[in-house]
């Protein structure tokens, strides 16, 4: 029987987690994540259940079989509907890793994937393989093995970033937001099953006896009520990007998933951050401890620590400030006192704060500095602290400032001129008037505010692309807040502080490649260049590239134009939908 394709649709991406719209693009018949029914589950809405599983052990080895629950093949006629069929192999435990249970195992659009198979089968690197559903028979097990599930679903979810991804026996209510945000897409009622066989209901805050006073239940029409509600909380969570908010919240469900979910922390922060800018409206919330080591924050502190750089112009005097509640900072009340204060433009500004350590003053309308939420008490716990010190104390030895004037109201240990009285708001006028003092005691030759935006945005495009090269020979003109980058009285860029980027003009491309600013996206085919980036124009692309990026498109050497990134990079080898939006085409 030929197989027919499932068609996926991407309809929302966040970090791992994605949507996809099953069936027709432009009316999706089922939503992923979502749960796989067997024959002796109940029935459910094919919105929420989008498969149908059978598994058979009548003979060894076992089979799998999948439909899918609607005409989700192309054509998307009554007879499109997605049947996958595979031998799932022998099983051995996770904890045998050296031993090869052999052959059995199917590859095919049905790929059954267990620890064993990831060290030993090398068809795995075939790089045609490409499976619609990979099944990870020994989650369970894996979950039991530190580190092993966490780092099985991050492989499985870059190598196949087409694929949906199934762990059977292993989610519920109560993680699949969690579970989710690591990069699975379908779950099954199993665990439920067993809670209903216990006289506990799974829910999304974890397991629980039933309450008898209010006549509540524990049957199976009560779990499933508590898994919409948790698939639908992780949907919505997934398209206005608070993910991560509602992950931190289930990860207290238990001490296991708070292990999983550091661990999948410190998988990622190894790598690039997946987002380079976001939109205005997108939050950053740091609700809880467990936000600081969220992979955006750890490599945030990384560069700050290891490589930032401020404007030459200021490396002679430091001036430390509190932070505030309004994001940027120079929106907020305090902060415009501040700037009030300080009218010697060669002093360098930099915020102290959490859960980011330091923010400079040029580098506050970037993702996530120009983002995130905090609850702001006035106190700073040990931690924050030591962080605080830490990034301070290595800045100030990287760059050698001669001044250090200390207005936040933390202590350092190094020589500090503090400005701030003790028992006196930062902002108040008594503060903000010995500050001025300060500030006005250091000598510095005025500079006009156009003449230091050159060199505020020299130190933005070096954190940004790692090199200012590109801005060799312009000027900084037009009107504030979006200032423009001009070459004699052509406009060669634009400063968007909405959205923290530069958005480039067509004319300036050729010189972001001669000095290698924007990374080169290589596509294939002979015809006109129209339209978006898609996967099967790819030919060549960098595997680190960022939501928000912006990139040179290449064809046989020669530049085409550009786009911006709307998928990270690991979705570009084998992934689904639009992977970036046309900018400029030459």
């Amino acid at each position: 029987m030929e197989h027919k394709a499932l068609a996926r649709t991407v309809m929302a991406r966040w970090r791992h987690a994605r949507i996809f719209g099953l069936g027709d693009r432009a009316s999706p018949g089922a939503f992923t994540p979502g749960l796989c029914l067997t024959s002796n589950d109940p029935e459910m809405s094919v919105e929420i259940a989008p498969f149908m599983v059978e598994h058979n052990s009548e003979n060894l080895p076992a089979s799998l079989a999948m439909k899918a629950r609607g005409e989700w093949a192309f054509p998307f006629s009554e007879n499109d509907v997605p049947e996958y069929s595979a031998n799932e192999g022998h099983t051995l435990p996770p904890s045998l890793q050296e031993a090869d249970s052999g052959q059995g195992q199917s590859t095919g659009p049905l790929l059954p994937i267990t620890w064993q198979r990831l060290v030993h089968d090398a068809t795995l690197l075939d790089a045609d393989l490409s499976p619609e559903i990979v099944v990870i028979q020994d989650a369970l097990q894996l979950a039991g093995h530190p580190g092993r599930l966490i780092q099985t679903i991050h492989l499985l979810r870059e190598r196949f970033p087409a694929a949906l991804l199934w762990a059977p026996g292993l989610g519920g209510p109560d993680n699949c937001a969690i579970l989710s945000w690591f990069g699975l897409d379908l779950f099954d009622l199993r665990r439920s099953q067993q809670a209903v066989a216990q006289g506990i209901l799974l829910t999304r805050d974890g397991p629980r006896h039933i309450d008898t006073t209010s006549g509540e239940s524990a049957d199976i029409p009560a779990q499933i009520s508590e898994w919409k509600a948790s698939l639908s909380a992780t949907r919505s969570a997934i398209q206005a990007g608070t993910l991560r908010e509602l992950v931190e919240k289930q990860s207290l469900n238990s001490p296991r998933l708070v292990e999983h979910l550091r661990r999948h922390d410190a998988l990622l922060s190894s790598a690039a951050p997946l987002s380079m800018h976001v939109a205005k409206t997108q939050r950053f919330r740091c609700h809880s401890s467990v936000s600081r080591d969220d992979p955006i924050v750890q490599d945030w502190i990384h560069r700050m620590e290891n490589e930032y750089m401020p404007p030459e112009i200021q490396r002679e005097t430091l001036v430390l400030l509190p932070c505030s509640a309004r994001k940027p900072y120079s929106s907020s009340q305090s902060h415009r006192f501040f700037r009030s204060a300080i009218r010697n433009r060669r002093i360098h500004q930099v915020m102290v704060t959490s859960p980011l350590g330091l923010v400079p003053r040029e580098l506050e309308e970037q993702w996530p500095a120009a983002h995130y939420d905090l609850p702001v008490t006035g106190d700073w716990d040990d931690d924050e602290l030591a962080t605080i010190r830490r990034l301070t104390k290595s800045l100030v030895e990287r760059v050698g400032y001669k001044t250090v004037i200390n207005h936040s109201g933390i202590e350092f240990d190094f020589e500090t001129i503090d400005t701030r009285p003790e028992g006196v708001g930062a902002s108040s006028k008594a503060a903000c008037d010995v500050l001025r003092q300060a500030v006005e005691s250091i000598e510095g030759e005025h500079m006009r505010e156009k003449a230091f935006l050159k060199h505020a945005y020299a130190s933005l495009s070096r954190w940004q692309f790692g090199t200012d090269a590109w801005m060799e020979g312009l000027r900084v003109g037009g009107k504030p807040p979006r200032w423009m980058l001009m070459k004699d009285k052509q406009q060669m860029a634009q400063w968007h502080p909405d959205s923290g980027r530069f958005s480039f003009t067509k004319s300036i491309l050729p010189t972001l490649r001669e000095t290698g600013t924007l990374r080169e996206v290589e596509i294939g085919g002979d015809s006109p260049w129209k339209g978006d980036i898609f996967p099967a124009m790819v030919v060549n692309a960098p595997n680190d590239l960022r939501i928000g990026e912006e990139i040179l498109i290449i064809r046989n050497g020669e530049l085409l134009g550009s786009a911006r990134c709307k998928a990270a990079g690991w979705e570009w080898k084998g992934g689904v939908g639009r992977l970036a939006k046309s900018q400029h085409r030459l």
